[in-house]
């Protein structure tokens, strides 16, 4: 048996896919830990797992890993330009200064046989190279959001190829090549045919959604069960707090007297009172829910839209910022829902999308198609092969 150590990022909708694909390695008999820089509540990791949170080393960036969660919010008023210096330079990089003498230490105590990094916490590949140690990358993204950029846009290309290669020197990792992912091996959770892959490295591995994630967040399942009218999930993830009244004040404006029941996965406190038609939860037990669902409107958080069309849903997707709009031309192209713009969304249109999606049957099609893809892909139990696999191969070392 191996010793897996997911180093994962403070964002929930990256850590989930971990949480499902770590607890099938549990069952299998491995050796699961997970690493990050922000507290994780013990009932959301498997039992048989163990969530690292360095406290001690993180001290002294309290104030600056504040910072970088709030500067989150600012990717809706910012230009591509601006969310790109966001992502990059402004959290995924300093991310990686933060996190490595934390991540180094554990890695140091637990001699992990395999480093699994999440695609933006590049400390866990730049550990791995210090360490000798096999690495793995997920994506629980859109791979290729942002297309081939030396061709493309040669000047970013060339800015993200210094900050990469400085963010590396700063470690003593002096390579030829951009050592922040696994050059071996690259878990994508979704399919080749959702993501519009036609040629891919061989390293990248589509294994479509995984499931299994602890959660137990309460949910008023009597009241759902009384919906008499078709029922629509509504989420914006876990980030993008500050424009949540705004968006949830145009859904009411849009529905509070519509033949629906809405799910609503925000703070409640957010209004002092809802429609009777809305149930309200900050947290809601996403995967069970799904099923009961008849349509899904989100930003385009991945983890929502593996599940929405995992069952088979219809989705309007509202795209926010960051890779959301790459997210929602792949939903376009697939024929699985409609897309409206945050800035351009307005009430009677969004009903309108809405109450289509319903009644015409498809987009229900095409999201069954996109299922199907999903399930060859394979899930959890090729997630866990491919790197049961990896863990045993004698070259899995990545090279400087």
């Amino acid at each position: 048996m191996s010793k897996f150590l997911f180093v994962v990022p403070p964002f929930f909708g990256h850590i989930s896919p971990t949480l499902s694909v770590g607890a099938s390695l549990i069952e299998r008999g491995h050796e699961v830990k997970w690493l990050g820089i922000i507290p994780l509540a013990a009932d959301h990791i498997p039992p048989g797992g163990e969530y690292i949170f360095p406290e001690q080393d993180l001290a002294p960036y309290g104030e600056k890993l504040q910072q970088l969660l709030r500067r989150q919010d600012d990717g809706p008023n910012c230009s591509a330009p601006e969310i790109m210096k966001i992502a990059f330079e402004e959290t995924y990089v300093p991310m990686a200064r933060i996190m490595m003498k934390g991540l180094t230490k554990a890695v140091d105590t637990w001699q992990p046989d395999v480093i699994i990094n999440d695609c933006v916490t590049f400390a866990g590949a730049l550990c791995a190279h210090l360490k000798g140690i096999p690495c793995v990358t997920t994506t629980p993204v859109p791979p290729d959001v942002m297309g081939n950029t030396a061709e493309s846009a040669p000047k970013i290309f060339a800015w993200h190829e210094k900050l990469f290669r400085g963010l590396q020197e700063e470690f003593g990792l002096y390579s030829d090549q951009l050592l922040i992912h696994s050059r071996e091996m690259n878990i994508v959770f979704t399919s080749k045919e959702f993501a519009g892959v036609t040629d891919h490295l061989p390293h990248m591995k589509f294994v479509g959604p995984v499931k299994g994630r602890p959660n137990q967040a309460a949910f008023d399942w009597e009241r759902l069960e009384k919906a008499v009218h078709p029922v629509v999930f509504v989420s914006l993830g876990t980030l993008l707090v500050d424009i949540r009244k705004d968006f949830f004040g145009k859904l009411i404006d849009a529905f509070a007297d519509a033949p629906l029941t809405i799910v609503a996965a925000t703070d409640p406190a957010i209004f002092e009172s809802w429609p009777d038609n809305f149930i309200v939860s900050s947290f809601v037990p996403q995967a069970a829910l799904m099923p009961k669902m008849d349509a899904v409107i989100c930003h385009g958080g991945f983890n929502t839209v593996n599940d929405t069309f995992m069952n088979g849903l219809p989705m309007l997707i509202i795209p926010i910022t960051y890779d959301h709009f790459h997210t929602a031309k792949l939903i376009e192209n697939a024929g699985c829902g409609i897309k409206i713009r945050y800035k351009r969304l307005r009430i009677a249109e969004m009903r309108k999308a809405v109450f289509e999606l319903l009644e015409n049957n498809v987009y229900r099609e095409a999201s069954v198609r996109i299922r199907a893809t999903f399930i060859a892909a394979g899930g959890n139990d090729r997630a866990v092969e491919l790197l049961e696999e990896f863990s045993c191969k004698p070259t899995a070392v990545n090279q400087n």
